[in-house]
């Protein structure tokens, strides 16, 4: 395993998923149902295929995600969440909240809130 840069938590989690790319994958995967490399591919931001296909492979390895052949078709792989994957789940609604709170222009969140 690689060693730590410090014995920041905040830090060494960054290592992790402070990417752009990894969370919008993790979006993608577990809020919209995405698992193919294709669908992946497809996202609003537009992510490169080596990109993708490297962020997948990271989170792969840090068991994030795991990775099964399909059984339709053995060129393709799907993509799901893990058990650690899942535990980012409420980081990512702490964010959601957090841009809804701050990003959001204020004639927006009124619309929102009727």
């Amino acid at each position: 395993m690689k060693k730590e840069r410090s014995n920041c938590l905040i830090a060494n989690s960054l290592d992790v998923f402070g990417d752009k790319w990894t969370l919008l994958i993790l979006r993608d995967v577990a809020l919209h149902g995405k698992t193919t490399f294709k669908e992946l591919s497809q996202m609003e931001e537009g992510i490169a295929s080596n990109t993708l296909s490297t962020r997948l492979e990271k989170m792969v390895k840090m068991d994030i995600l795991n990775k099964q052949q399909s059984t339709r078709n053995k060129l393709v792989y799907h993509y799901r969440i893990t058990k650690k994957g899942l535990d980012l789940i409420p980081v990512l609604q702490q964010i959601i909240q957090w841009a809804e709170k701050h990003l959001i222009p204020e004639y927006q969140k009124l619309s929102f809130n009727g």
